[in-house]
Order: C-alpha cells, then sequence, then structure tokens
C-alpha cells in the first residue's frame, strides 16, 4: 500500500507559517505598546514633578514665571493626551491581531484533526491490507498441502 498523503498538507503548512508570522507581530505590537505605555508614564510622572515644583515655589515666584509653569503644564497635559492616543491606537491592534491569531489557530486545529482523522483510516486500512494479505498466505500454504 502506498505510504500516507494528507491532501491538504500544503494548507496546514501555510497555515503554521500564517500562526508564526502572526504570533510575531503579536509579539512586535506587545512590545511597542509596553513601549508607549512606559513614554506616558514618564510624561506623567514629569508633569508630576513640574506640579510640585510650581506648588512649592508658588509663593516666591512672579507671575510671569508662574505663567510659563501654568503653560509647560498645559503643553504637558497635550502631550500626555497624544500619547494615551497611541497606546489606545497601540492595544487595538493588540487586540485585532490577537482575535486574527485565534482564527488562524482554529482553522490551524480543524486541519490538524481532519489530518488524524484520515491517518487513522490510512492505518485501518493498511491493517485491514495486512489482515487480507495473511489470510491469502495461510489459504495457500493451506491449498498446496
Amino acid at each position: 500500500m502506498e505510504k500516507f498523503n494528507f491532501k491538504f498538507e500544503r494548507l496546514l503548512d501555510y497555515k503554521k507559517t500564517l500562526e508564526n508570522h502572526k504570533k510575531s507581530e503579536y509579539g512586535n505590537i506587545q512590545q511597542k505598546l509596553i513601549k508607549e505605555e512606559e513614554i506616558l508614564k514618564n510624561y506623567c510622572e514629569f508633569k508630576n514633578e513640574l506640579k510640585k515644583k510650581k506648588n512649592k515655589s508658588s509663593n516666591k515666584i512672579n507671575v510671569a514665571s508662574l505663567q510659563l509653569y501654568n503653560n509647560y503644564i498645559n503643553d504637558m497635559n497635550e502631550i500626555i493626551s497624544t500619547q494615551k492616543e497611541l497606546v489606545n491606537k497601540a492595544e487595538d491592534q493588540l487586540k485585532t491581531v490577537k482575535s486574527e491569531l485565534l482564527e488562524i489557530r482554529k482553522e490551524k486545529r480543524a486541519f490538524e484533526r481532519l489530518k488524524e482523522n484520515k491517518y487513522e483510516e490510512y492505518l485501518y486500512c493498511v491493517k485491514k491490507e495486512e489482515e487480507k494479505l495473511i489470510d491469502t498466505i495461510v489459504s495457500f500454504k493451506g491449498s498446496t498441502r
């Protein structure tokens, strides 16, 4: 009997390759998200330090310096807002790639189960062929005596 051949093997290989690419993409986006969150955290800490400096020296500084602090804090608020948008965008990308990865895994699993079932059928057929061959040999030996 011929060797086992799964007719969807190339498609299964393609799904495995696709899964590996999505895993890589997921990891890259996850790293990007971590980096963007770290930047956001640093901006917030810097803004809080500015507020502390402003409050600490508010009794001793003139109006122009106070206005400068306020402008700087407002600029930091805008920068933080922009950074939050980048974090949200990275989170959305991560969710999208994760759902795509899960879908690819489902499809790959379906093909793997199909391959297992076809292989079990193949083994069953091989066993039946062997039994037929043994029966033929036994009946041939019995008829030659």
